[in-house]
């Protein structure tokens, strides 16, 4: 049976169509994300992106207690953790759902709410993650303070090496992704313009007219035409 919906099309015309019908770069960049979110790439991206995570989720709970600089940066692995597998989970049920139109909407439903937790725990991260980078000690050594002729003391600026950078390395992560994004897209848009110009070609003008200035007559041919009308009205 053929495929009433015809060929599919490619990514570089979807990109030439998005930035047609788009009305300004925000609606372009949103209509690009949701292009190259469909794409092998894009998939190859959401697995990616389900296993880190998924890792996020052990490490914040097998090293639940062994923070003290600041609690809550376990709890944010956690939380982010787990609104990633969710949110990784969808997109590439929304990949193999293909055009469904009634799937489509009920994936986009369920990550609005996600999107919205998964900023407010971002925000905080970062108050969290980034307000103890000039105190925090990961060295396992430093775990605990040791005071001349005292018992050993749990150090409260030590926070294990991997709940800490990773919490840092996930939230970093997420800006050098949006400039990457930004300029990615940018490009595509510049690239995509160019290549519409080109199949547009030169346009010309109507309206261009000979500006004789004074002192320079007209072309010789019209010398001549004007001869030939003076001699037939004698």
């Amino acid at each position: 049976m053929a495929d009433e919906q015809g060929p599919r099309k490619g990514f570089w015309e979807q990109a030439r169509e998005a930035r047609h019908n788009s009305d300004g770069w925000i609606k372009y960049f949103i209509t690009m994300a949701t292009i190259s979110s469909v794409t092998a790439c894009g998939t190859c991206l959401m697995v990616v992106a389900l296993l880190i995570p998924f890792i996020a989720v052990i490490i914040g709970i097998a090293k639940f207690n062994d923070c003290p600089v600041n609690s809550m940066i376990p709890v944010y692995l956690i939380a982010v953790g787990i609104i990633g597998v969710i949110s990784s989970s969808l997109g590439l049920w929304r990949q193999c759902a293909g055009e469904n139109v009634k799937t489509q909407r009920c994936i986009a439903c369920l990550q609005i709410p996600l999107t919205l937790a998964w900023f407010g725990f971002f925000i905080a991260g970062n108050i969290w993650v980034y307000g103890a980078l000039n105190k925090v000690e990961t060295d396992e050594e430093k775990r605990q303070l040791k005071p001349a002729g005292k018992e050993p003391v749990p150090n409260p600026n030590y926070c294990n090496a991997w709940v800490y950078w990773l919490a840092f390395f996930m939230i970093t992560m997420v800006y050098v992704m949006i400039i990457l994004m930004c300029c990615l897209l940018c490009a595509l848009g510049v690239i995509v313009s160019r290549s519409k110009n080109e199949e547009n070609g030169p346009i010309m003008q109507d309206n261009e007219a000979p500006n004789y200035t004074e002192g320079n007559g007209p072309p010789e041919g019209d010398d001549d035409n004007k001869g030939d009308a003076t001699g037939a009205n004698p």
